[in-house]
């Protein structure tokens, strides 16, 4: 299945500096973070543990993107083909608890067969190639939206 959004208009960034570098970062994260809930509704787990620091994996319990796949991987309910995903803008997020700074993108994955709506504020993080990685993921709830101001509450809270 694939599912691809246009990102027009997705790429602005809060409280950061103007500029073609903001402007990229917030891009490459939102790639990320799309990149990251695609594997998920693909049930491609390799790619989506990939995704991920390997300080979320050890808050998990698994010391091994092998053993996140494992634990990732029990079968999953459901049928994604009609599944629409889109993304919240890009915003500057600060260092948190155990998690550095990066930028917060919500997620909304929305499935009218299904009769689901799942939205989730994701931190992404660059590694030491540049690559993103989700480095937290919060849940929000049916009740918010996953609008930047959302996104950075979650992101600022757990």
């Amino acid at each position: 299945m694939a599912v691809t959004l246009p990102l027009a208009g997705c790429v602005a960034t809060d409280d950061s500096a103007d500029g073609a570098g903001s402007k990229e970062r917030a891009t490459a994260a939102i790639e990320a973070a799309r990149a990251y809930q695609q594997a998920q509704l693909d049930h491609d787990w390799q790619a989506a543990c990939e995704a991920t620091t390997e300080r979320m994996r050890r808050s998990r319990g698994m010391d091994s993107i092998a053993e996140c796949v494992e634990a990732v991987a029990a079968p999953k309910p459901g049928d994604n083909r009609d599944a629409r995903m889109s993304t919240s803008e890009a915003i500057e997020v600060p260092a948190f608890g155990p998690h550095p700074a990066g930028i917060g993108v919500g997620v909304t994955v929305d499935s009218k067969r299904l009769a689901m709506v799942v939205q989730v504020a994701l931190r992404l993080v660059p590694d030491e190639r540049g690559t993103w990685l989700v480095d937290q993921a919060v849940n929000l709830f049916e009740t918010e939206s996953a609008d930047s101001k959302a996104v950075r509450t979650a992101l600022e809270g757990e």
